[in-house]
Parts: structure tokens; sequence; C-alpha cells
């Protein structure tokens, strides 16, 4: 009876915090829309490539050692056992574990900021002068945020995954209305970093009092269970290197393209880096949500099947949500770049478009990746993610002398394409026994005609009516989403999807008539 409860507010938990977490990246996208292109231009398109290159340098360095998912993975599973005292020793050693990873931080941020013309051969005086400013606000506000790294876990832990989403959005919002206020009050580039050390912060202390007023968490500062150690560490080495791999990926090819090809290329595929962020998001809306449930699904050993059968499930969603954003800008996509960020951002859409078509397997598969967490099983995914990096790396290196951002982006998708998809599609079939084949049959083959019906439509509305203002596109680009979207239900939804929307379009219809 108390599973059955637990499993009934985890369920509303998910729900509301996806509803959420979708409001979250309807304001991002809007946000991007109107506000990204207008702070470009109020900051200097060079300017904002300072931006990127220092909040991307310092993201390098800022590795928690895995400590972070490992706050995740292992609160949930405390919960699921209603282990409290074992959550509070746990607790104990991380925080221990994380001031003094801080204090380690501190003192590598010192050592580069001494280096900072050293490394950046292709950027100007002035430029050097401008990033030393900014990288000592950015990395002042990285070393206090970083301490509070838990946070995040032990409310993913908790499912409060509604609070969690709130105060994203709240960051979202108040980030974008003190930059417009200080932006319009004459201020630039400084001030860019100084509102969101600001907001960053503030959402911290809100994130704190929320969890010593709302739940039972507690820290055992004296712990100093050796075994428990050992167990960390075994989970957190392998993500480790995932974390890693990641910052190599993205955060370090601003600095290839700071080396080789100067901030205005840093600049075209910090953009694309955002429609990608964009795309990850809208899929973290429902991803980030089911470590709790699958771990306790693995804990009380629940045959496979069950997993496979979430897996196929939730991608689908996924893919319908993910599907409509990468054929979409396969389509339309260029016209779109030229409309928002103007002509000196058209190789952006190339960027943005090999960073996200890979999106369209991996995820959709999150819940194969988290049933790899749950069983402590990914040192699979760190090799992975190593092998994507290193490709990646070796051919930006070479690729980005001649071809700049494009030349980058080249790099990260060869990566992706064999560490993300083959690699783990062998893991997911293998280690885990996921029928992978069946997974995709009903995930993507299913959904496979509307796509592609939706991609020629979006070609042929490019072609045959070019538009010359951002708004007459996005009407373009709705009346695709409505022709996508009546695709996908008389062609490819089943009955679970349907009764899914529909669900939803009743709820949110009774609440307006009741305001009423």
């Amino acid at each position: 009876m108390i599973n059955t409860i637990k499993e009934l507010n985890s369920s509303k938990q998910v729900k509301y915090g996806v509803i959420m977490s979708y409001f979250t990246v309807a304001f991002n996208i809007l946000a991007g829309l109107i506000y990204t292109p207008w702070m470009v231009r109020q900051i200097g398109q060079a300017d904002y490539g300072l931006y990127t290159l220092a909040i991307s340098f310092i993201s390098l360095f800022a590795l928690d050692f895995g400590l972070g998912s490992a706050v995740s993975r292992f609160m949930s599973m405390y919960k699921a056992k209603d282990d409290i005292d074992g959550a509070k020793r746990f607790l104990g050693i991380t925080c221990k574990l994380f001031l003094l990873i801080t204090f380690i931080f501190f003192l590598v941020l010192i050592v580069i900021y001494l280096q900072i013309e050293n490394v950046f051969l292709g950027l100007t005086l002035l430029e050097i002068s401008k990033l030393k400013v900014i990288f000592c606000i950015a990395g002042l506000y990285s070393i206090i945020a970083f301490s509070f790294n838990p946070l995040n876990g032990i409310l993913i832990s908790n499912e409060r995954f509604l609070f969690l989403k709130s105060i994203d959005l709240f960051h979202k919002i108040l980030i974008v209305l003190l930059m417009v206020i200080a932006l319009l009050n004459g201020f630039g580039l400084y001030a860019l970093v100084i509102v969101n050390a600001f907001v960053g912060l503030l959402t911290i202390a809100i994130k704190l009092g929320y969890i010593m007023k709302f739940t039972d968490t507690e820290v055992d500062f004296s712990c100093r269970d050796k075994i428990l150690l050992k167990e960390i560490f075994g989970f957190s080495a392998w993500t480790t290197v995932i974390s890693i791999s990641q910052r190599l990926i993205l955060n370090i090819t601003p600095t290839i393209l700071g080396a080789f090809a100067g901030s205005v290329q840093i600049a075209i595929f910090s953009i694309g880096m955002t429609i990608e962020g964009y795309t990850w998001t809208i899929a973290q809306a429902l991803n980030g949500l089911f470590l709790p449930k699958v771990t306790r699904m693995t804990i009380s050993n629940k045959d496979m099947i069950e997993i496979e059968n979430l897996m196929i499930k939730v991608g689908r969603i996924q893919l319908f949500v993910i599907g409509l954003i990468i054929v979409g800008f396969a389509s339309m996509g260029k016209e779109f770049m030229v409309l928002w960020m103007g002509n000196n951002f058209s190789d952006t859409y190339y960027v943005a478009l090999l960073l996200i078509v890979p999106c369209i397997i991996s995820l959709t598969q999150e819940i194969a990746y988290t049933t790899l967490v749950a069983l402590n099983e990914i040192k699979y995914r760190a090799m992975a993610s190593l092998t994507v990096a290193v490709i990646s790396i070796i051919l930006s290196v070479i690729l980005s002398k001649n071809y700049g951002a494009i030349g980058s982006a080249i790099a990260i998708f060869i990566g992706n394409v064999v560490g993300v998809i083959v690699i783990m599609n062998f893991v997911y079939y293998r280690v885990l026994k996921i029928n992978i084949f069946r997974f995709f049959r009903e995930c993507h083959i299913k959904m496979l005609i509307p796509l592609l019906l939706t991609y020629v439509l979006g070609l042929l509305m490019q072609s045959q009516f070019p538009v010359e203002t951002l708004w007459l596109f996005m009407g373009k680009a709705g009346l695709l989403a409505v022709i996508y979207f009546l695709l996908m239900w008389f062609i490819s939804f089943n009955l679970y999807e349907r009764d899914l929307f529909l669900g939803l379009f009743k709820g949110a219809s009774n609440k307006i008539l009741n305001r009423r």
C-alpha cells in the first residue's frame, strides 16, 4: 500500500515536473528568439564570443569528479530502501569531498588566470584584458556555486521535481529581466557576467532553504565510513570520465577555435551550441525525472522487459518532440538563422544541424542510460564518452584551422555517431539485455513516415514561401508544427499517446472553465 502511494506521488511529481519543464523550455526558446540576438547586438559579436569563451573554459575545470551524479544515484537508492542513516552518512562524506574539490578548483583557476595571455593567442590585447575581468567574476561565482552542487541531487532523490523545475524557470526569467534593465541603462559585457552570478547565487539560497524546510534531509559530518567512501569512488570515478569527456567535447571547442580561428568563429559555434542546448533541455524535461523510479525497479528485481517498455514509452514521446525540432530545423533552419541572428551567423545553421542530428537517437534512449546509472554500470557510458571526446578533439584541431566552427561541428558529429550511437546501442543490447531492435522498431520506424513527410513539406515551404521577418517565419513554422502533429496523430500515435494528449487538453480546458 505504501509503495503504491509512493508510485502515485512519484507519477504526479513527474507529470507536474514535465509540464513545468516545458514551460521553462518555451520561455527559453522565446527568450532566445527575442532576447539573445538583441543582447548580442548590444554587447557586440566579439564580446559575446569572449563571454562564451570564459564560461566554457572555466566549466572545463569545474569537475565534481562524479559526485553530483553520485548524490542523485545513491540518495535515490537510500530513499528506495528507506535507509535514513545511510543517506545522512553519504551526504556527510560527499559534502566534505565537495569542499576539498572546491579548494583545488580555486587554486587551478588562479594558475589559469596567470597564463591567459599564453593560452589564447588568437585574441587581441583588448580582448585579453576583457577576458581577464570576465574570468575573475565568473570564476568567483563558479567556486561558490560548486560547493552547493549536491542540492539538485537531493531534490531529485526526494522527487521534488515541481519545485526544481519551477526554480529553473524563475532563474531564467530573472536573468533576462535584469539583463534587459542593465543593458538599457548602458551596462555592457560585464553586466552579463554579474547578473548571471547574482541570480545563480540567489537560486542556490532558495534551494538550500527549501531543502532545510520541506525535506527530512540531514547530514552527518562526523561520518568516516571507509567502505561507503570506496563505494562512492567506485561510482564517481567512471562518472568523472564522463564529465571530463563531455567538457572536452563542447567546452574545449571554443578554446580550440580561440587558438586557431578567432572570436567570431567562437560566437558562430556558441549559437549552434545554444540550439543544441535547447534540444537537450527539451529532452531533459522527461529524462531527468526517472532515476528514482528506475532505481526502485532495479532494486525490486523487476524484469528488464518492464524497463524496456518504459524506454519505448518515453522514447516515443521524446522522439515526437525532438523529431519536430530536428526535421523542422533541417528543412527551414537556414532561413531561421539569418532572420534570427543576421547574415553573419548563416554558418551557424550547419554547426547546429551537425550537433543536433545525433540527438534523434541518443536523446530518445535516456531511460537505458538511467538504468546503467541505477545498476552502477556507467563504466560503459564512460568508455563511449571518452571515445567521443578523443575523436572530436583530434578532428576539431585538424578541421578548425581551415573550416572554423563548421569544422569543429563535423568533428563532434563524427565522434557522437561512433561513441554515443554505435557503441552505446551495442552496450544496451549486450549488457542490459534490452532488445534494441524492438526499441527502434516500436519507436523510430513506426514514427518515420510523419518525420519524413514533415521534412519534405518543410523544404517545400522554405523554397516556395520565403519570408523576410522572424514573426512571419514563426507563423510558417507554427503551421508546419500543426501539420506534423496531425501526421503523427493519424499515422503513428498509439492509444496511450492519444489519451495522454487528450487528458492534457481536457485538464487545461477544465481549469480555464473553473476560473471563469
